[in-house]
């Protein structure tokens, strides 16, 4: 990746965080979407781990923008010396900030893909609708952070999520139970035809009863980060892109 290009990341990044009503959330945020432990980045900051942790989690605890601007070149820092796969990964098109903080990728196809595919690719358990994986085809995916969508995500973002076809799947990731993305896809009248959860170590029977009544495909994605399904994503998006 070229020099010019990491500092647009470094900006891009700098500005969401200091333009963020929650700065401290917004650096955990990005924190944990490069897999950056507190104590890593503290250790590589020079810094107490208890003072990264007030700055993220503590509203009163304030950072600068000259603090912000070293947390996120350490971060970048970081990525490089592991390679730079989170890097290429924002490089390739992933944009938290090209959609709001509730939808972290959308993809359309101009052509199905067959919905097997996808359940290969991000290791998916398919809880609800096995018998009918085999004959779905997808138009495209989107994936969506759960707490973020669930707590500001209004009926036209909601809309947006469909991209250019409902036939398509919607990831959420950051799931705890299941429970509160298939309430929010059982209220509005749009309907995905599948649906796969990151993040659960068990799902709420009612998320399996409404994919049930819905007729939605429903699973659970059994890699173990986040950043781990966006980038085999790209695996689908490299053959049918």
């Amino acid at each position: 990746m070229s020099e010019e290009s990491i500092t647009e990341l470094k900006k891009k990044i700098f500005g969401d965080i200091l333009a963020s009503d929650d700065i401290g959330g917004a650096m955990r945020r990005w924190r944990m979407f490069f897999n950056v432990s507190q104590v890593d980045l503290a250790k590589f900051m020079n810094i107490s781990s208890s003072v990264l942790s007030e700055y993220e989690n503590d509203p009163k605890k304030s950072p600068g923008a000259r603090f912000i601007k070293r947390y996120v070149e350490s971060l970048i820092e970081i990525d490089m010396s592991r390679g730079g796969k989170i890097l290429d990964l924002l490089a390739s098109g992933y944009s938290t900030l090209e959609f709001g903080r509730e939808i972290l990728k959308l993809k359309d196809f101009l052509e199905p893909f067959p919905a097997e595919k996808l359940v290969e690719a991000i290791n998916v358990e398919v809880l609800v609708g096995g018998d009918r994986l085999e004959d779905l085809e997808l138009y495209g995916y989107t994936v969506l952070d759960s707490v973020a969508a669930i707590l500001s995500m209004s009926g036209s973002v909601y809309y947006k999520i469909f991209g250019r076809s409902t036939e398509r799947a919607l990831i959420f990731t950051n799931v705890s139970t299941g429970r509160s993305p298939l309430v929010a896809v059982r209220v509005y009248p749009l309907k995905p035809r599948m649906v796969v959860l990151h993040g659960p170590k068990s799902i709420d029977q009612l998320a399996v009863k409404i994919a049930e009544k819905e007729h939605i495909i429903l699973g659970i994605s059994r890699l173990r980060f986040e950043q781990d399904l966006l980038i085999s994503l790209e695996k689908i998006d490299e053959i049918y892109g």
